[in-house]
């Protein structure tokens, strides 16, 4: 294997590095990384970039953990490259979280390097990962029983994080570094089969190349490039599910209910887990029990219950959608705006916008039938207009009706969920409510034959004009 040329390729591949970019190459000493800093630095010029290093001490090994930080440092100080590091006692971490060693020693080292990143305003961050480190990881992810995603592996690329060296064999890059006499660290911890990735390292991958799998490492890769393809498909038809389905909401995310009855199941445990994303940011914690927890509840459990989920989440149930809201969901607040006519208003609080104009009532004008368009009386109008949310003792007389009723009352028999109530825009004169937005306007107010000026509204919510 010629490592020079799987690198260059796996980076032209991916479309790792654009010329210009600034690249945070995380080093922690051992073979991987230094081969990859030594690399990048090798072929700086070509591609037109600029490195920093960055090491994380995460202070499991004491005196041997500081020894690495040193030798991170003096590496950067001969290659000349600016050189970042910071020393974390994630032993104490594991012990006030309850994580594993592993797990605590990721979260801190990846929060390490995203500010590290901001900081120098860094536009990727090179990670090591090797192609024997993808096998170790589709291995633990089948014991983990992962889904499809977890049968990739380790990617490539993701979001800011390259790793150009994830098609090269680990002996491949120990060989490099001894043929281009370049020293690098030894992590005793990693001859030793205390950990879960250590003992599939150590002991099960030998195990199953000489009594089982000679070719072990060819079946992985092509099963995590095929799994690739096939998460990618997913990946695809889940944004347009979403996008079908679900609307970002503040503080939370709602779901319509009938749009997700009807998609595969498979979708729906994908809809939930990116409404989940969306709302914390990542899905660490997040897990397929909970994903299944939820779309069985969403579909099974009557409207008004609740459900608690981890990091905060809380879900419910209300007519015709669910809610799923973070740790700390935003109160309410009132509004009001004067809306000019003819004209146009943003509503933030209800993430819509409300236009108006004055139409001449002439031979064959027509009336669209939809909840979104309002037509009223313009001479019957004898105050300013303004649009505002809901007040104690609202009151109006809804289209063919004759008479008065309760906004609250109107809400409830038309199904409007409770969290909803407070965003809905009323467009209003002076004290009386002549539409409320997309559902039905004052009976007072409605064209006449004997009507002459029209005022006419319509209605956006920011999906409505995302879908124009």
């Amino acid at each position: 294997m010629d490592i020079v040329e799987v690198f260059k390729n796996t980076v032209a591949k991916h479309q790792m590095i654009k010329n210009g970019d600034r690249i945070l190459v995380g080093v922690s000493g051992g073979a991987d990384s230094v081969c990859l800093l030594h690399l990048l630095l090798r072929f700086r010029q070509e591609f037109g970039i600029d490195l920093a290093v960055a090491h994380l001490n995460h202070s499991f090994r004491g005196r041997e953990a500081d020894e690495d930080e040193a030798f991170v440092r003096e590496l950067a100080r001969k290659w000349e490259l600016p050189f970042y590091a910071e020393k974390i006692d994630v032993p104490a971490y594991v012990r006030e979280t309850g994580l594993s060693p592993e797990d605590a020693a990721r979260r801190v080292r990846y929060a390490f390097f995203e500010r590290v990143r901001e900081k120098i305003r860094a536009d990727r961050i090179a990670l090591a990962h090797n192609s024997n480190d993808r096998e170790e990881t589709i291995l633990m992810n089948i014991f983990r029983g992962s889904g499809i995603e977890g049968l990739v592996g380790i990617e490539p690329v993701r979001d800011h994080y390259i790793r150009p060296l994830i098609d090269v064999e680990r002996k491949a890059i120990e060989e490099y570094l001894r043929k281009e006499g370049i020293p690098y660290r030894t992590d005793s911890t990693n001859l030793q089969a205390i950990y879960f990735r250590n003992k599939i390292r150590l002991e099960l991958i030998p195990l199953i190349k000489r009594d089982y799998c000679p070719h072990l490492s060819a079946a992985l890769k092509r099963l995590s490039e095929i799994a690739s393809i096939d998460a990618s498909l997913l990946d695809e038809l889940t944004r347009a599910a979403y996008a079908e389905t679900s609307e970002k909401i503040p503080g939370g995310v709602k779901i319509d209910l009938k749009k997700f009855g009807e998609l595969h199941d498979s979708l729906k445990l994908r809809v939930v887990r990116k409404a989940a994303e969306e709302i914390l940011g990542i899905l660490q914690d997040f897990e397929y029990r909970h994903a299944k927890m939820l779309v069985d509840f969403i579909m099974e459990k009557p409207t008004g219950s609740r459900l608690s989920l981890p990091h905060g989440l809380t879900g419910e149930k209300s007519y015709g959608c669910f809610y799923i809201y973070g740790e700390n969901p935003p109160e309410a607040m009132s509004f009001y705006y004067r809306f000019p006519v003819p004209g146009e208003i943003e509503i933030p609080e209800a993430g819509a916008v409300i236009s108006a104009r004055i139409v001449e009532r002439q031979g064959g004008f027509s009336i669209k039938k939809s909840p979104n368009w309002a037509y009223l009386d313009y001479e019957k109008i004898k105050e300013p207009l303004g649009v505002r949310n809901r007040r104690p003792g609202d009151r109006f007389i809804p289209f063919g009706s004759h008479f008065s009723k309760k906004l609250q009352d109107f809400f409830v028999d038309n199904k409007v969920p409770a969290r909803e109530r407070d965003r809905v825009p009323l467009v209003v004169s002076g004290e009386r409510i002549l539409w409320v937005c997309g559902m039905r306007i004052d009976e007072r107010f409605k064209v006449t034959d004997r009507t002459k000026r029209i005022l006419v509204l319509e209605f956006k919510t920011k999906n409505n004009m995302q879908e124009e």
